[in-house]
């Protein structure tokens, strides 16, 4: 192995780390350039909260880089192949019963791309904002949708759904609040268009203009049922799933994300199954294949 590929491994595993940790003053995260706006928003007032005062800024295509689970990730495991899988005597004995040929022959193959899983496919995420408040997630490897939702609310009422209902926040590291800092400017703003001074309502403890560092934290509920490896594995609609998302660069500038995992499964888990994918930001999208979703 090459000086260069231990000095990857040995920073994506140190991020992998510290990206299970949560507690946000833990985290010292990249500090990007100025967030991407949603479409349509081409002056920088016009952003929303969530992304003039994003971190780190995921907007992009990115290829998953396979450094974990490569036998059941890049090839499709044999029935009864449970390895580093918590499950419940219940949950191996329905994966032993199903029977994914049939689950590809009545057009459930995508049962394979939840939320829970869908990020673990080898292949291209591409990840732009849908609206100022909605962080959007494509994926080639099965051509799924994910809808990321700042601001609170609760999952839409109505049948549970394959991505679910996932709740995002931005989680600012030396306790940067969003908040303040918004009320700031505006208030600064408005004392200079009333020839107040520069320094807001007295110039008296105005909150840093931007985020130090942090991270994305996004909570998927409201699940349907589905599969948590193609040999029949399962996941309930009692699934809960938890992404922390964490973003690093190299000397050379080469970007990468890690997000880490947790997937809590009452019914078919002894435990919490937590994982971290690693994903490489590549310069466009010429080598996006959206390709259908697939048991094989």
């Amino acid at each position: 192995m090459t000086a260069w590929r231990r000095r990857i491994r040995l920073r994506l595993a140190v991020l992998s780390f510290a990206s299970a940790l949560c507690a946000p003053t833990a985290m010292r995260a990249q500090q990007p350039a100025a967030a991407q706006g949603a479409p349509g928003q081409s002056v920088a007032g016009q952003q929303s909260l969530y992304q003039r005062y994003a971190p780190v800024d995921l907007t992009g295509v990115w290829v998953s880089v396979v450094t974990e689970d490569w036998a059941v990730r890049m090839l499709t495991p044999p029935k009864g192949d449970f390895d580093n899988l918590p499950l419940t005597k219940a949950a191996q004995e329905a994966a032993a019963r199903a029977d994914m040929a049939q689950v590809a022959a009545s057009g459930r193959a995508c049962d394979a791309y939840g939320a829970p899983v869908v990020m673990r496919e080898p292949g291209r995420v591409r990840i732009a904002w849908q609206d100022g408040s909605t962080l959007r997630i494509d994926t080639d490897a099965g051509e799924q949708t994910r809808l990321l939702h700042f601001g609170g609310g609760e999952a839409p009422r109505g049948a549970p759904s394959r991505q679910g209902y996932s709740a995002a926040e931005w989680q600012y590291a030396n306790g940067f609040d969003p908040q303040r800092a918004g009320s700031a400017a505006a208030s600064t703003a408005g004392a200079r268009g009333a020839g107040g001074s520069r320094g807001g309502a007295g110039g008296r403890g105005a909150p840093a203009s931007t985020p130090s560092g942090g991270r994305l934290k996004v909570v998927t509920t409201h699940l349907a049922a589905g599969f948590l490896r193609k040999n029949g594995v399962p996941y309930s609609m009692n699934t809960t799933v938890t992404e922390y998302y964490n973003l690093l660069t190299e000397p050379d500038g080469t970007r990468w994300f890690v997000v880490t995992t947790v997937v809590h499964d009452p019914e078919n888990l002894v435990v919490d199954f937590i994982t971290s994918t690693n994903f490489r930001k590549e310069p466009d999208s010429s080598k996006w294949r959206p390709s259908p979703c697939s048991v094989r």
